[in-house]
């Protein structure tokens, strides 16, 4: 008899110190927190398997990150392969390393031990659902949130591109086009055996940039807000993860008000899809891992001094996939898997995945329900699909992959998908 699948949600604040100490002189940092920044935690568990999906109120992580969650796990069983951690990609957040992909407002947000203290708390998270597990059943389902957000990646008769960033007006009256939007919300609802609401993992790709008035500073942009309608409406805990994150905004960014805004609604909708499944089986829980090999993108040696431009995110990314690559430009992509019965896989793909790819593995998927986990990682950058090469625009400048990589990633994804559904545990 297969054994039950356990559950359990946990949420950490992972906000830094205001204060610091630096030459043993205590000093208050230049920016200003306005709300927290959370790791939000769901650990499932059955038998000798456990995996973490975890949301984190951070701009990126790099691909290493697992391995100093699990080097403070020691004794719990969980490798890093179970270990599924998406960003919500907050542009108002620290970063702790140079090579990160993203003007720099301020210099007190590169604070070069952050991952390592957000790994120290996720961890305490971890240890604290463990102590909390309960029997569970599961449902998946999808909705839309429409008027939320878009493409900003239009294409001009001439087959260019032309950004069409926060501040822009949507172009009118002219033959340009957009790129395509992804406004799907995919919820996984988690009840008790005795029939009580437990808590969601929610999934919807789209920057969070609402909150274009407070950067220098900390927020939890509109993210917060979808955990904020679970919380004060349904009585339960959320984790939210970005889907195809790539090149999709949100409609407006006119500070907290547009935060608010968005993630109310997004939240209202999640919910109504949440409402609308019923969790009716105790699925089987798996476990997949594996690794595709991609072309590095190889650039130019940009001067060491780029390292510490902090408004020229191209230059210092350059310099950055310059050191990393240059004498092996060769990138071992990971791919990392879930599987919740024959119904539901939730995939954990670096980078920032365009729409595209995130749809096409979608509908190539064997299970009813994909969810792809974005994870903005700065050993990736964007992954853009090879028509954006020819076409230009910010994304392509900011990835360490080439034309040729995105359809490697995308069969190895679908590849390893139908693996799964043939391995999957019964």
């Amino acid at each position: 008899m297969t054994e039950p699948l356990l559950a359990a949600f946990a949420e950490v604040d992972i906000t830094p110190a205001v204060e610091t100490v630096e030459r043993g002189k205590r000093r208050r940092r230049s920016f200003t927190v306005h709300d927290p920044l959370m790791a939000r935690l769901c650990v499932l568990r059955q038998g000798g398997r456990t995996v973490v999906l975890g949301g984190i109120d951070v701009f990126e992580l790099g691909c290493d990150f697992e391995g100093r969650v699990r080097a403070h796990l020691a004794g719990t069983g969980i490798g890093g392969d179970s270990l599924l951690f998406s960003p919500s990609h907050v542009g108002m957040s620290p970063i702790s390393h140079y090579g990160a992909y993203i003007i720099v407002f301020a210099q007190d947000l590169i604070i070069d031990d952050f991952e390592e203290e957000c790994a120290v708390r996720i961890a305490s998270g971890i240890q604290e659902a463990l102590a909390g597990l309960t029997p569970v059943r599961v449902s998946a389902g999808v909705g839309h949130a429409p008027d939320i957000t878009r493409n900003r990646r239009w294409i001009k008769p001439n087959g260019a591109v032309e950004m069409v960033g926060l501040k822009a007006e949507i172009p009118s009256g002219t033959a340009w086009k957009e790129q395509g939007c992804d406004d799907a919300v995919r919820v996984v609802r988690f009840d008790t055996v005795a029939g009580e609401q437990l808590g969601a993992l929610v999934n919807f790709g789209c920057h969070a940039l609402c909150s274009d008035d407070r950067y220098g500073h900390i927020t939890a942009d509109y993210p917060q807000h979808v955990a904020a309608v679970f919380r004060k409406v349904a009585g339960i805990p959320m984790v939210f993860t970005q889907g195809s994150i790539g090149e999709q905004i949100p409609v407006e960014a006119k500070g907290a008000g547009s935060a608010r805004r968005i993630g109310r609604a997004l939240g209202a909708q999640a919910l109504y899809v949440f409402e609308q499944i019923a969790p009716s089986e105790m699925p089987v829980l798996g476990v997949h891992s594996a690794d595709a090999t991609v072309p590095a993108r190889q650039v130019a040696e940009e001067p060491e001094a780029m390292r510490f431009d902090l408004r020229n995110s191209r230059a210092r990314y350059r310099r950055y996939l310059y050191e990393r690559f240059h004498k092996n430009p060769v990138i071992t992509y990971p791919i990392r898997a879930v599987t919740l019965g024959d119904d539901l896989a939730i995939v954990a793909m670096p980078g920032e995945v365009f729409h595209e790819t995130v749809l096409a593995i979608q509908e190539a998927s064997p299970f009813s329900h994909t969810i792809v986990l974005s994870r903005a990682a700065r050993e990736v950058g964007y992954v853009p699909v090879p028509g954006a090469f020819t076409q230009g625009g910010m994304e392509p400048a900011l990835t360490s992959l080439t034309a040729a990589s995105e359809p490697v990633i995308r069969a190895s994804v679908i590849a390893h998908l139908r693996r799964c559904r043939e391995t999957a545990p019964v």
